[in-house]
């Protein structure tokens, strides 16, 4: 009797990692979340530490291993994190049956879509599209160079609209209060310095929430500020769905927590039927299950 086969998807976001382990008919057997694997925020020890964690949790033989990582934007990267995964335990568990990818592209595999267009605003946002051999991306280079539409884009204007409220530069906005008592702090000096200190992107995008808050109290500073998220999303998702060439049927696949604002969705649905009137808009709540997926694909 052949032993079971089983293949490991990894998806370590921007702030948190979930694992799963899924048998070669794709039924998960396996999933656990784990700590920060970003490997923009730890150093090459504190990475392969936590690969070694991960390691310890894993009676699997596995076959395959995917590994998605959110803003991994070089070969060169991919290069760097797949040494470092060989040296770890898990890395000796597996050997060199792994491929290293961007998290943007397990989102099409979570819902079996060969073709199609894709979009993940979490922490930070990526875009991407595939029409057979033609593959696209967008943004997904990082908050300095992109993230628009992300938690973090939207926490970031929440932030300067706080400090502009509160010194005369810009509109007066309940966000200003939000954001101090979100803190318990009183003045934006306390702001700066819990700010430049510890994991920024993290920090700035933990205030995107407070702009559903401020909504609900019909705050005009909130509506403008997720107003201009929808209108990144929808220029990311048009980008990449014209230079891929999709046209007629296709998906088009969702991930991340901005999509669970009601306001966001209730903005960027309509607009997208109208752009593309027979696409399927599909929301993925984990795209985990396509890292697992994309494993499996690979190992054939």
């Amino acid at each position: 009797m052949l032993e079971q086969e089983y293949y490991l998807g990894v998806d370590a976001g921007a702030t948190k990692t979930t694992m799963l382990i899924v048998n070669s008919k794709g039924k998960k057997i396996f999933e656990a979340k784990k700590d920060n694997l970003s490997h923009r925020h730890l150093t090459e020890k504190q990475f392969v530490n936590a690969l070694d964690e991960i390691a310890s949790s894993i009676r699997f033989n596995l076959r395959f291993s995917c590994f998605a990582f959110a803003g991994l934007d070089t070969e060169e990267e991919k290069k760097k994190i797949t040494k470092m995964i060989k040296k770890s335990k898990l890395g000796k568990i597996i050997e060199s049956n792994l491929v290293v990818v961007n998290d943007i592209e397990t989102v099409l595999p979570s819902i079996d879509a060969e073709n199609g267009a894709a979009a993940i605003a979490g922490t930070g946002s990526a875009f991407f599209a595939v029409n057979k051999n033609n593959i696209v991306k967008a943004g997904g280079v990082g908050y300095l160079l992109a993230d628009e539409g992300s938690g973090y884009f939207i926490g970031l204007k929440v932030l300067k609209a706080a400090v502009k409220s509160n010194d005369g530069r810009g509109k007066k906005t309940i966000l200003e209060r939000m954001a101090f008592n979100k803190l318990k702090i009183k003045s934006v000096e306390e702001l700066v310095d819990y700010i430049y200190t510890g994991n920024l992107k993290k920090q700035v995008a933990g205030f995107a929430p407070l702009t559903e808050k401020a909504l609900e109290k019909k705050d005009k500073v909130a509506r403008e500020i997720l107003s201009s998220a929808v209108d990144e999303l929808e220029v990311g998702i048009k980008a990449v769905v014209k230079r891929a060439g999709l046209k007629g049927n296709f998906k088009i696949a969702l991930t991340g927590s901005v999509f669970t604002n009601k306001f966001i969705m209730n903005n960027l649905n309509p607009r997208l039927k109208k752009l593309f009137p027979k696409a399927e808009i599909c929301m993925v709540k984990n795209s985990v299950i396509g890292a697992a997926k994309l494993a499996m694909k690979r190992s054939k």
